[in-house]
């Protein structure tokens, strides 16, 4: 979360700054060629050493993968990254989203927003291609902790909570519109290419619509209920009657079914709602909040609850959370609450859909030394993020030496 959040911040004022800027950094100002790409003075200013080199290795890891046949970007992927960045910004610069909103008309602007997605995609692309075969054995963990053991690698700090999300409800009237719409939807299906297509063009899942709504080895214990039910019913290559669950709308085709996985192809439509329709949901979280302080109503006891003319929510109870995993919403809310005290209801963003939340401070666990034992699986994960940067510093190092580099020393 808290990467993606910088990663948009840093990309949202770069574009602004060098739009601004655009025709002086053009006129002169480059710092460094590394084959066709160049490094221009405004994107490392104030960099130290250690940074740039960082900037030089992505520069020609974009230099790289422009030339990789293999690696393609999609144009309606592009479109989704685009629109998503500018959803990301209007959330987060709400007091400037005139000027956001603005920029976006602007046919230069757009552009150059285009240039670095597309860029970024390429340089991710390229280091999944690198890294993907990387992995650490137990043994390669343990002698890492036993090298930085005097270091002491400490474990953030925790915040635990319960808290309940509440969904807001469509009419009937609505509901069945879109439930129609997918009925049709399937009729119009006769061959495996028609439904890619049609998740292509209309899916609201962005994980899985460029890829014609597939999703692979998907645990058949980690799916909602909604969905093992619908699952159970399916042979290979059937398709579900459309059904819903608090992420929306779905239709499903079931591809592949094995023991204790499934491969499937999915449509989803998400609720869009009214003004109203968020106000009683509100109201209905605040009741809530009512019913467990005046303790009508235990929290730690309430499980989740689906009402087809009402409302439905879900309860995560008793659970600890690093705080950089956290919303900044949730985060400035448990600011102000006393161990022990509950919020009152306030509007987040989950799964790019509109919710009303409640959180209860349960606890804070101070941050402590990693062990070996009972943290194994985050040192692993560290470690093989390491591992990975390695691997591209030592790609790096043999793409350099049949790479033209220049770097401009004032």
């Amino acid at each position: 979360m808290i990467k993606k959040c910088l990663y948009y911040f840093f990309l949202f004022t770069t574009l602004i700054y060098s739009y601004f800027s655009y025709g002086l950094d053009k006129l002169g100002g480059i710092a460094a060629v590394v084959g066709n790409e160049i490094i221009l003075n405004s994107e490392i200013k104030n960099y130290d050493c250690n940074a740039f080199n960082h900037f030089l290795i992505q520069k020609l890891m974009l230099d790289y993968a422009k030339k990789d046949n293999s690696i393609q970007i999609s144009d309606q992927e592009l479109q989704l990254r685009i629109q998503s960045f500018f959803s990301e910004m209007k959330k987060k610069y709400v007091d400037q989203e005139e000027l956001i909103t603005t920029q976006f008309k602007k046919k230069e602007f757009l552009q150059e927003l285009n240039e670095i997605i597309k860029n970024q995609q390429y340089i991710e692309i390229l280091h999944k291609k690198i890294t993907d075969s990387v992995d650490v054995t137990p043994e390669e963990v343990r002698k890492f902790f036993l090298k930085n053991e005097n270091k002491i690698l400490f474990v953030p700090k925790q915040t635990c909570i319960s808290y309940i999300v509440f969904y807001p409800k469509w009419s009937s009237l609505k509901k069945n519109k879109v439930l129609n719409f997918l009925k049709k939807i399937k009729k119009e299906i006769h061959t495996d290419e028609d439904f890619s297509t049609q998740a292509i063009l209309l899916s609201e899942d962005n994980k899985t619509a460029l890829h014609g709504g597939l999703m692979k080895g998907i645990k058949i214990n980690d799916l909602p209920k909604e969905f093992k039910h619908v699952i159970s019913s399916l042979k290979e290559e059937e398709i579900s009657e459309p059904f819903e669950t608090d992420l929306g709308f779905h239709l499903i085709k079931l591809e592949k079914k094995r023991k204790d996985a499934i491969d499937i192809k999915h449509i989803l439509i998400k609720p869009k709602y009214t003004k109203y329709e968020l106000e009683k949901t509100k109201l209905f979280a605040e009741s809530i909040r009512k019913g467990i302080i005046k303790k009508r109503l235990c929290l730690e006891n309430m499980s989740n609850h689906n009402n087809e003319k009402i409302f439905s929510y879900i309860v995560r109870n008793k659970i600890c959370i690093e705080e950089t995993h956290l919303s900044e919403k949730m985060k400035k809310i448990l600011f102000f609450l006393k161990k022990g005290e509950i919020s009152n209801p306030y509007k987040e963003i989950m799964n790019n859909k509109e919710v009303f939340v409640i959180v209860k401070l349960l606890d804070t666990v101070p941050s402590y030394p990693i062990s070996f034992e009972k943290d194994y699986t985050r040192l692993k994960n560290f470690v093989i993020n390491v591992k990975k940067e390695d691997e591209i510093k030592n790609w790096a190092k043999k793409i350099l030496k049949k790479t033209y580099v220049k770097i401009n020393c004032t």
